[in-house]
């Protein structure tokens, strides 16, 4: 009985004790990962991984030891504290029981045997503006959050909630490319009896659902952790980036990251993505499902994606990646943590869609850091640029970081997205007697990076603290979309599939049917882009705001694709020619925007 007792109470004390665990993500776009990645050009701490989120105690300890660099002023260092209060504000483990707690923090918190929080935060996003057309621009976003989070022994820590999310979308608030549809699954409208939206724009009241739930666990040295949740995630070490974008929807997943040394890195994803009911935005159709179709939808996919990551020498890093989305069944292949994706589509028949990639980045103190990437869907030929069954999208980047203000933050950044990249093509000989579709979309947008396919960016973007929690994030984009082929008058996008057959077997092309790439050639759509806000955090009370300028120049021709229907692969196709163009078409729309969140 002794004995029983005796091991009763060292299981209570373990209990009470081992709470030290605070493995929550810290989400994509925290101010935390701007403060790593400039310290780290400074050299005040080792490069770190480009995969993220990173979790808290990850993120907490790389704070700290930025906090001890003489690297840093004062003021930067005033901001380092902040953040590292918003994080125990947020996952920490202060109790918090009272009603004057539960309004001064937003939740009510018990560490007794075990972290626990309940919570919840509220945002809201409001945009207005008119264009050269003289339209009005409207656009808001209200979501309250609700939360149970805590931590469990020393391994492990949980995270369940859901949002509400009252929109009223206009597509002229951003360019498309940028659209928030921060919703799972449909927009319900409020004032017919659930309707559900099916087409964009649309100046109806919707309420829809979204969640970020999940369940963290990790080694105290971080060698091994595992996640099961729906994140975002940014694999790469773009503004954005080609296999896992910090700009996508979230899906659920199972990831696994082994980092035995501080010179490699092994992540692993296995996930199901999701579908979003809408038919069109702007005329052009939606890559999802619109609720009407057939059980298991066109989209209903799985993906699984691993990343290898070395830093053999001070400041260099190389990653590679594979990505793979393919229709949902029981496949070892893509559940084997340790596959090759390419080599198991071979085996499989070629039914799935796999994206391949390499980044390499050079950082030098106090200089910058220096990067580029580059990922192909097909490479079927020696003429890499010409050619357009050769499926590689490039990107080349710099983030500087001079010493003026509070971890002032510059990145330049040019990426070319190539035609049919990520669209692959549908009904692949069918598994199952469903037609599916494995392009690379969850949610009907972009896995990837945030364009449509045929289109080339330049990027610039600026984000610097005042101190007292001020700053200042200015991004600047023009997008460039060639033409050249789209067989529809509104350019190349995710449904645009390359006929395979044409370029096999086809004629009067410099590849079978295809005619050689000329992208500048061939524009028939450039959009500059202005985003400029001014952000404040207050130290007294859980609260930010922000207000800011978003302005577009949209300027535009009509084109006549030289449209075929391909008697091979059943398509409609262009084989890259541009029969009419028209004249230029300018418009501009200037929006003002504004915001805020209440707690954390």
């Amino acid at each position: 009985m002794k004995k029983v007792v005796i091991v009763i109470a060292m299981i209570l004390a373990f209990t009470v004790c081992a709470f030290a665990a605070q493995y929550h993500s810290v989400p994509i776009g925290h101010e935390a990962y701007r403060i790593i990645d400039v310290a780290v050009i400074r050299g005040a701490i080792p490069a770190q991984a480009d995969v993220k989120p990173y979790n808290v105690n990850v993120v907490k300890n790389l704070l700290n030891e930025i906090l001890s660099s003489d690297e840093f002023s004062q003021s930067e260092k005033n901001q380092v504290k902040r953040v590292l209060e918003s994080l125990d504000f947020a996952y920490g483990k202060s109790s918090s029981v009272s009603f004057a707690d539960l309004f001064r923090k937003g939740y009510l918190r018990t560490n007794i045997p075990t972290t626990v929080s309940i919570g919840g935060n509220l945002s809201l996003d409001f945009t207005v503006g008119r264009g050269s057309d003289d339209e009005n621009v409207f656009d808001l976003r209200v979501g309250p959050m609700f939360y149970v989070r805590g931590d469990m022994f020393d391994f492990m820590s949980y995270d369940l909630n859901f949002k509400l999310n009252l929109d009223k979308v206009d597509l002229r608030a951003t360019i498309i490319p940028d659209l928030k549809i921060e919703c799972d699954g449909f927009y319900m409208q409020l004032r017919d009896a659930g309707a559900r939206m099916h087409n964009l724009p649309d100046e109806e009241l919707y309420l829809g659902i979204e969640q970020f739930s999940e369940i963290s666990f990790s080694s105290k040295d971080d060698m091994l952790s595992a996640r099961i949740g729906t994140v975002k995630r940014d694999w790469g070490p773009g503004f954005n980036n080609f296999g896992l974008s910090g700009s996508a929807r979230a899906f659920d997943g199972f990831e696994l990251s082994i980092n035995p040394t501080s010179w490699f890195n092994y992540s692993v994803l296995v996930g199901s993505l999701g579908l979003f009911n809408l038919t069109s935005i702007n005329g052009v159709d939606w890559p999802s499902d619109n609720g009407k179709d057939h059980f298991g939808g066109m989209y209903d996919n799985n993906i699984s994606s691993h990343r290898v990551e070395l830093r053999p020498f001070a400041g260099v890093s190389f990653g590679i990646w594979e990505s793979v989305v393919w229709r949902k069944r029981f496949e070892l292949a893509y559940l084997n943590p340790f596959a090759i994706y390419m080599f198991a589509q071979n085996n499989l028949g070629d039914n799935d869609n796999v994206l391949a990639g390499l980044d390499f980045s050079v950082t030098i103190k106090d200089i910058g850091r220096f990067y580029m990437a580059f990922s192909m869907d097909e490479m079927n030929n020696a003429h890499l640029v010409t050619c357009p069954r050769d499926i590689i999208s490039y990107q080349i980047g710099a983030k500087f970081s001079p010493k003026i203000l509070d971890f002032t933050d510059i990145t330049l950044q040019a990426t070319y997205v190539a035609a049919f990249f990520g669209s692959h093509y549908s009904d692949a000989t069918p598994l199952i007697s469903t037609p599916y579709d494995i392009s690379y979309v969850n949610k009907g947008q972009n896995i990837g990076y945030p364009v449509n396919p045929d289109t080339f960016e330049l990027l610039a973007n600026v984000k610097t603290g005042f101190g007292n929690g001020w700053i200042v994030d200015m991004t600047i984009k023009d997008q460039m979309r060639s033409a050249q082929y789209s067989y529809k008058t509104t350019g190349t996008d995710m449904l645009t599939q390359m006929a395979y057959g044409e370029y096999d077997r086809g004629e009067g092309g410099d590849f079978g049917s295809y005619f050689k790439r000329d992208f500048f050639g061939n524009i028939w759509n450039n959009i500059l882009c202005i985003d400029a806000r001014l952000e404040k955090t207050l130290e007294t009370f859980p609260v930010s705001f922000y207000g800011g300028i978003y302005g577009i120049w949209d300027r535009t021709r009509e084109f006549e694709p030289d449209k075929r229907e391909s008697a091979i692969d059943h398509i409609w196709f262009n084989p890259g020619r541009v029969l009419l163009f028209g004249d230029w078409v300018n418009t501009f729309t200037l929006n003002v925007k504004f915001g805020g969140k209440i707690y954390y």
